[in-house]
């Protein structure tokens, strides 16, 4: 039986991509930047994750609750200097500061949204930032270690409740 060379032609490329495909994935670090996975809400969220997500999954129980029963975690320790990261409004990361809020449906973690307060949150990683190097992080605080506050400002990012007034609700720091 001959095959039509149109079909040997295709499989052949597919091979070679395949191939291709391979040998990047064994070139490429075992550890991949930004993993993710699904844990029971009940699972302590390790150091240098956050979370993205709240839903219900069957593995961690029957769903019924007010609260979801399942969240999505997201490995941030290879985020460069720098770099941003979107998650649940939870304790940020060591180094990571909060430098804008929004809402995600995502990031509700009851059953019962209100919709009315923002429930996300911008992190931007600190960690490693030259000297001289400034930003904008929300909430009135003292300045991160090795930076130091220039002035109180505000920020339509900072916005915590979804209307509101603006006033003074966030630092400009510079790295020292």
């Amino acid at each position: 039986m001959r095959l039509p060379t149109t079909f040997v032609l295709g499989v052949a490329a597919f091979l070679a991509v395949s191939a291709t495909a391979a040998t990047a994935a064994q070139a490429s670090p075992a550890r991949l930047l930004g993993v993710s996975q699904t844990v029971c809400q009940s699972a302590t969220t390790p150091t240098g994750w956050v979370q993205t997500a709240y839903f219900d999954w069957y593995t961690c129980g029957t769903p019924g609750s007010v609260y979801y029963n399942a969240k999505t975690i997201k490995d941030v320790t290879d985020t460069p200097s720098g770099g941003t990261v979107t998650a649940c409004i939870t304790p940020p990361p060591a180094g990571f500061y909060a430098t804008s809020f929004s809402y995600s449906f995502s990031c509700e973690m009851t059953k019962t949204p209100n919709g009315i307060f923002n429930d996300q949150h911008t992190l931007t990683n600190l960690n490693g930032r030259p000297s001289g190097s400034t930003a904008i992080i929300c909430g009135l605080q003292s300045s991160p270690p090795g930076w130091t506050t220039v002035a109180v400002v505000q920020s339509y990012l900072c916005i915590y409740p979804r209307s509101g007034g603006l006033g003074n609700n966030a630092i400009s720091i510079r790295k020292l």
